[in-house]
């Protein structure tokens, strides 16, 4: 999601949120429980860019969006969503073997020159 997008009230909403998350992670670290360290750095440069963000609308650099760009970046990102739900998930960790992928490449050109040589004929007469 563009945070830029955001309004203002949301901004100032997950400002509270990341701070209260690098606030837990502090807290985690002081007692030795934590396990992913690089969070910490992640949760803190989340953090300057809520506030520079923010520092920016104040000083009128960046403006706040208007509802209607609100919904349509609202709109956006479910169809986004929803056509990545829709798109065919790739399976991680199998890979073809050169020799296989040379056939499949050559599979899939099959039907694009058919569509060419096609477009030829149909010029031709």
């Amino acid at each position: 999601m563009e945070i830029r997008e955001l309004p203002s009230e949301e901004l100032q909403t997950r400002l509270d949120e990341v701070k209260e998350e690098l606030f837990n992670l502090r807290f985690q670290h002081a007692t030795g429980q934590l396990e992913n360290y690089s969070r910490l750095g992640q949760l803190r440069r989340d953090v300057a860019r809520l506030r520079s963000i923010q520092r920016e609308r104040e000083l009128g650099i960046g403006h706040e969006p208007e509802p209607e760009e609100v919904e349509r970046s609202r709109r956006r990102r479910e169809r986004e969503r929803e056509d990545d739900a829709d798109a065919p998930r790739r399976r991680r960790g199998l890979r073809r073997g050169r020799d296989e992928e040379a056939e499949a490449g050559e599979a899939d050109e099959a039907p694009e020159e058919a569509a060419e040589e096609a477009e030829e004929s149909e010029e031709e007469q």
